[in-house]
């Protein structure tokens, strides 16, 4: 039996993109009807119904909306045409030992597994209003133990007799119970600048960018797969996606796209080494450009760098297989 899929991300342009390659010659099709959709047929030159079909589906209206389950249709025919022509290479816990060594065959992977959903834009938010937020969840979870500390030393503190040591002790308790003070200790309180200086460094290593990553374990051997999500080819909002799936996911999905990275730190820097080797004295411009770009691609490994069990992806389509 057939299975259907359930899209989370689709990347509409770049597997028309690529089906226009595929179907040789496949193009967009243009509604001519003010209330109601009229496609053209185009002549194209690729296999019989497969390439057809799509043409059929690829149509714009008037009002510029996309018919989306059109595009999952697409989809379909499109993943199939791949599989069919042997360019799609599976990986999955099960088979990743024998089928990742031949990962550079093949020009698309589909990768199966447990979800990890990285918001950055919430993680920069929520490091930006840490305070705020640590503050409310502070008065809803402790302010009542709070109110009791405080009621009892107040209370000990009429048993004192002695007008000099009773007016003491009212000031020490005003200098350590204070509720802000109280909830830092807790760690629902961080220093101002601290938070600044942080959400500066993660807005400028991560961009608030949407992530994806796959880790698959498989005879103690840790692998890593991670995509960047454009947030405008989402099925839905990210809210949304994170509360329904939680941020690391029960169910398996399926990430389709194209292997970008999956050199080691080392391998790479021997890759680039002549870009590193000290230049003259007084270097020409574009020496020194050179040597900016290996700068900055130091600085950005501290935040964004590839992990060495890392595979990245350029993602295509992410869904459940239902």
């Amino acid at each position: 039996m057939k299975k259907l899929r359930s899209f989370l991300y689709l990347d509409n342009y770049k597997m028309y993109s690529i089906s226009s390659q595929l179907f040789e010659g496949l193009t967009e099709q243009i509604i001519k009807s003010e209330n109601n959709s009229k496609i053209e047929q185009e002549s194209q030159k690729g296999p019989f119904s497969s390439g057809k079909m799509l043409a059929d589906i690829i149509e714009t209206n008037t009002t510029q909306k996309e018919t989306k389950f059109l595009h999952d249709f697409s989809y379909n025919l499109f993943e199939d045409s791949l599989f069919e022509q042997n360019k799609v290479l599976e990986i999955n816990s099960s088979n990743i030992k024998e089928s990742l060594p031949l990962i550079e065959n093949f020009s698309f992977v589909k990768i199966s597994g447990n979800t990890i959903f990285n918001d950055l834009k919430i993680i920069e938010d929520t490091i930006k209003n840490f305070n705020k937020i640590g503050e409310a969840l502070g008065y809803i979870t402790l302010k009542s133990k709070y109110d009791e500390e405080v009621a009892e030393l107040k209370n000990s503190i009429k048993h004192i007799q002695d007008r000099n040591k009773k007016a003491s002790a009212n000031a020490m308790i005003k200098s350590t119970t204070d509720f802000k003070k109280y909830i830092k200790e807790a760690g629902l309180n961080m220093d101002e600048d601290l938070i600044k200086h942080l959400a500066y460094v993660l807005d400028y290593g991560y961009n608030q960018q949407f992530e994806v990553q796959i880790p698959i374990n498989s005879e103690d051997e840790f692998r890593l797969f991670s995509a960047q999500l454009n947030r405008d080819n989402l099925k839905e909002n990210e809210y949304s996606i994170i509360k329904k799936y939680s941020r690391e996911s029960e169910r398996e999905f399926k990430l389709f796209g194209i292997l970008t990275q999956k050199l080691t730190a080392e391998s790479k820097n021997s890759l680039f080494k002549e870009l590193r080797k000290e230049k003259n004295e007084d270097p020409s411009m574009k020496e020194a450009l050179m040597n900016m770009v290996v700068a900055l691609t130091n600085v950005e490994n501290t935040f964004i760098g590839k992990l060495d069990y890392e595979y990245v992806i350029d993602p295509i389509a992410l869904y459940l297989e239902i």
